[in-house]
This record gives C-alpha cells, structure tokens and sequence, in this order.
C-alpha cells in the first residue's frame, strides 16, 4: 500500500516548488488552480496563500485559505505525488488549523479515503482528467474536482496555531492582544506569554491577522494590512467589555 512506503524529505521549498516543471508539476499545479476556486467561493473574503509552514516546522500546506479567523489547510496530491506523508501531513495540520482538506487526483483517493478512516473530519476533493496517459498525445481534458466529502471543523490547539508564526508576528500579536512586549522578546516567550494571557478566541483572529499581513515568498493572494489590524484590536477591546 503507498501510505506504508518509507518516509521522503519534510517538503521542498517555496522557491523549489515555483520552479517545477514536467507531467507531475502540471498535474498538481492544475489541481492548486482548480483547489482555488473552490475555496474563494467557500470563504470569499479568505486571502489565499500557497506552501505555507506549520505543524512547527514539520510540514508545509500546499493552499491554505485564511479568512478573519477561520483557517482552512489543503494537502494537494497531483497524480505523480508520493503519499507515504499524508496521514502525517494532514494530522499535523488538523493541529494547526480549524478546516483541512486533501485534494487529490484520482489514483490517490483510495489512499486519501483510508485517511478519513482514521481522520474523518478531514475534508476530501477529487480531481478527475489528470491521469498518468495524458502526457503520451492523447487529448487532455478540462480538469473535474469533486467534492466527495465535507471536512467538521475542530478546535486546533493554541500553541501550534502559534507556532506558525515567524519571531516578530509573534510579538506583533502581543501587541494587538495588550500585551507588554519588547523587541528583544524571543518566539518562546511570546508563545508562553500569549497562551497565558490570551483565550482560544482571541488566539485565532490574531494569528490570522498576522498570516493574512504576512509577505510571502512563492505564490499568495496581496497583504491585507492595517485596516484589519485596526479592526481586530477593537474587536479584541470589544469582547472584553
């Protein structure tokens, strides 16, 4: 069975990742295209981001939707792709983020369908007409994703949700949470501070706020900035009134 097959490297990098080219490229860059589709209708106002790191540094999510405060993370797997890391993969992002999703092609939904097995609150897409004939001339046609089923949203844990963030959006959340915070103020501090201080609640849109502001490196819907900054701190000074 592919999921028993040894462990490949963590991931390649952004900029490894932009520079793919051939058959297993295409198969999976048509999924990513079609995966964003899906995703601006589910969650309109989500900036989208691909090849983000989580799961503290284990494991990066090839697309992940990230609205006000509500995330979703997607594990794409093209036709070609090795799946040996899925399950650790998607459990490691389950951790992270409230929503995660596998989108596969279809010779990998046996496999991912094993996985809501074990994992069934993860959310399953199916893509069809990218099947390992297309690249011998035959024609090829329009991609079909399927959406066979639905992910049920949980409740990620606070310090890996924090663990996503990079040493100054750390403190950048303390600051938006009314925290004391100094430039000098390590990741672990921040992390052990905010947990101390700051409800799930609050955790959530803060660190979206900081994800939705962050620059990336590969392949991202544009910044959003201050004015949702702005907006999350009163909405934070609301709730504790």
């Amino acid at each position: 069975m592919k999921l028993m097959k040894g462990s490949e490297p963590s991931f390649m990098t952004a900029a490894e990742a932009s520079v793919r080219q051939g058959y297993a490229a295409r198969s999976e860059l048509a999924l990513r295209d079609g995966l964003e589709a899906i995703l601006r209708s589910r969650l309109p106002t989500a900036r989208i981001v691909h090849e983000l790191v989580m799961g503290a540094r284990e494991v990066r999510a090839d697309v992940v939707a990230i609205d006000a405060a509500h995330i979703a993370a997607v594990e794409v797997k093209g036709a070609y792709d090795n799946v040996s890391r899925l399950l650790h993969q998607v459990g490691m992002f389950q951790l992270c983020v409230p929503e995660v999703w596998v989108c596969c092609a279809k010779e990998h939904a046996e496999d991912a369908k094993l996985i809501r097995h074990l994992l069934p609150s993860v959310g399953l897409i199916v893509g069809t007409n990218l099947d390992r004939h297309y690249h011998k001339g035959d024609k090829i046609l329009p991609l079909e994703l399927e959406i066979e089923a639905e992910p049920v949203p949980r409740a990620p844990v606070p310090e890996m949700m924090l663990e996503m963030l990079w040493a100054e959006e750390l403190r950048n959340a303390c600051t938006l949470l009314g925290m004391p915070v100094s430039s000098a103020m390590t990741r672990p501090k921040c992390i052990s501070l905010i947990l101390e201080k700051a409800s799930a609640a609050e955790i959530m849109p803060a660190t979206c706020a900081q994800l939705r502001a962050r620059d990336a490196v590969w392949r991202a819907d544009d910044p959003i900035e201050a004015n949702y900054r702005t907006k999350l701190v009163a909405d934070l000074e609301a709730s504790r009134v």
